[in-house]
């Protein structure tokens, strides 16, 4: 029998889409569906961005509500293959260095000191509920087809031969003298850039945790009322 019957079966099979599973029980909407490992969407950029900036990337992991979509995401092979993507320019550790100096940055990790983070992983950990959208996010089959066929799947040799291209190679010789990667060195000497990390790092508002430390008095009403602490 010839293959020719069997190579345009395949073919089908590569490009019918692969639908997501149900979603289950209490598990809180995604702000988008889950893209193929062959395109790229929107939702899967904001999340890229996200997690490679360090004023937001700790947003997925401070609240279980928030992990379940991110989970949903980098379940997927889409996100991978865009890391790789964006692996292959110097341009996108620039960005994520650049943030490192912003105050931003050292509000995002302070936000640790929230003890209401610690209390909602508690109480989601010990729900079925949430077990059960873990589970279901992990196993979907949908899901585990795209990674069985990610070899079959045209975008990872794409990105395999655009890492030997003499162009890449350039950018990285020409990345030292890019102007934005002169920019972020002379934002990390400039002496106002340790100045605002310094002061976001005295900011008590970037604390959570102490909120509950801030003097109050006694309304005549009986209500407690904050006190302003001038220095």
């Amino acid at each position: 029998m010839k293959p020719i019957p069997s190579a345009v079966a395949l073919a089908l099979l590569l490009v019918l889409p692969w639908g997501d599973a149900p979603q289950a029980a209490g598990v809180p909407a995604t702000d988008a569906s889950i893209p193929s490992a062959a395109t790229v969407s929107t939702p899967v950029q904001r999340w890229a961005d996200r997690c490679t900036d360090f004023t937001t990337n700790g947003w997925a992991f401070k609240a279980p509500a928030n992990f379940l979509p991110w989970l949903e995401v980098f379940s997927d092979p889409g996100i991978w293959l865009e890391f790789a993507q964006r692996g292959l320019d110097p341009q996108t550790y620039v960005r994520s260095a650049n943030s490192l100096l912003e105050p931003g940055m050292v509000k995002n990790y302070l936000e640790w000191t929230d003890p209401v983070i610690y209390e909602k992983w508690s109480k989601a950990l010990a729900e079925p509920q949430f077990i059960t959208a873990v589970n279901a996010i992990l196993f979907d089959p949908g899901k585990f087809m795209r990674w069985v066929m990610l070899p079959l799947d045209p975008k990872p040799w794409r990105i395999l031969l655009t890492a030997v291209q003499p162009e890449t190679l350039g950018k990285w010789l020409n990345a030292p003298a890019d102007p934005r990667t002169q920019a972020l060195l002379a934002k990390a000497a400039d002496p106002n850039t340790l100045l605002r990390l310094l002061e976001a790092l005295r900011d008590p508002g970037n604390y959570p945790g102490m909120s509950f430390m801030t003097p109050t008095s006694e309304l005549p009403d009986g209500r407690a009322a904050p006190v302003t602490v001038r220095n």
